[in-house]
């Protein structure tokens, strides 16, 4: 057992016992299982097995915090799982959490959406590299594509997570286009070229 398993353990014990099936719970778990390291895989699965079931319980009592819950240890799962080259339960948990993120997105007035919006691109982003590493090449391209669309609107944004993201997203759409043969489409990246352009001149 690592330094780092055992010094959550107290606490781990402490909330099974007084705040068993709480979204607090499912928080430290989630918390753990993405701490750990990758020696400690099977832990990591197990409490994130743990997570999503105490996230899913909330649901119908709390759909927005439970969904924004399950999105982020699905997703912390997938990337667990691209590090382990498990590549078909990364596609399968990086699928289940842009969904929830796709959704709850839809689900958010504008003014809110920002974070859910960066948050869903990560997710896509862990899709695509998922479906990558299982040679589904075309689907991460047309995926890769989306969150490119979804992320369009930080190009001319002072925001340098989604600078960062949006980066490397690009980088992988011309390089998943040229294994597929095909052209990057012009319509995607132009405006994206011009609003980063736009935003260096202003900056």
């Amino acid at each position: 057992m690592s330094d780092k398993l055992a010094g959550y353990l107290p606490r781990l014990s402490f909330l099974r016992a007084t705040e068993p099936g709480s979204l607090t719970l499912a928080r430290l778990c989630l918390e753990m299982a993405t701490a750990l390291d990758k020696s400690e895989r099977m832990v990591a699965l197990s409490l994130f097995d743990e997570a999503d079931q105490l996230f899913a319980s909330h649901l119908q009592t709390a759909p927005d915090a439970a969904r924004a819950g399950l999105a982020h240890s699905l997703n912390n799962r997938a990337a667990l799982e691209i590090g382990a080259e498990q590549w078909a339960d990364a596609v399968d948990a990086a699928c289940q959490a842009v969904e929830l993120r796709r959704d709850r997105l839809a689900r958010l007035r504008s003014e809110q959406s920002e974070a859910a919006r960066l948050d869903l691109g990560y997710s896509q982003g862990a899709l695509v590299l998922a479906l990558r590493g299982a040679g589904q090449f075309g689907t991460a391209r047309e995926i890769c594509g989306e969150a490119l669309v979804n992320l369009a609107v930080f190009a001319g944004k002072k925001n340098q997570q989604a600078f960062i993201l949006l980066a490397k997203l690009i980088c992988l759409y011309t390089e998943l286009c040229g294994i597929t043969g095909e052209k990057p489409d012009p319509v995607l990246l132009l405006p994206l070229a011009k609003a980063f352009y736009d935003s260096n001149q202003t900056g």
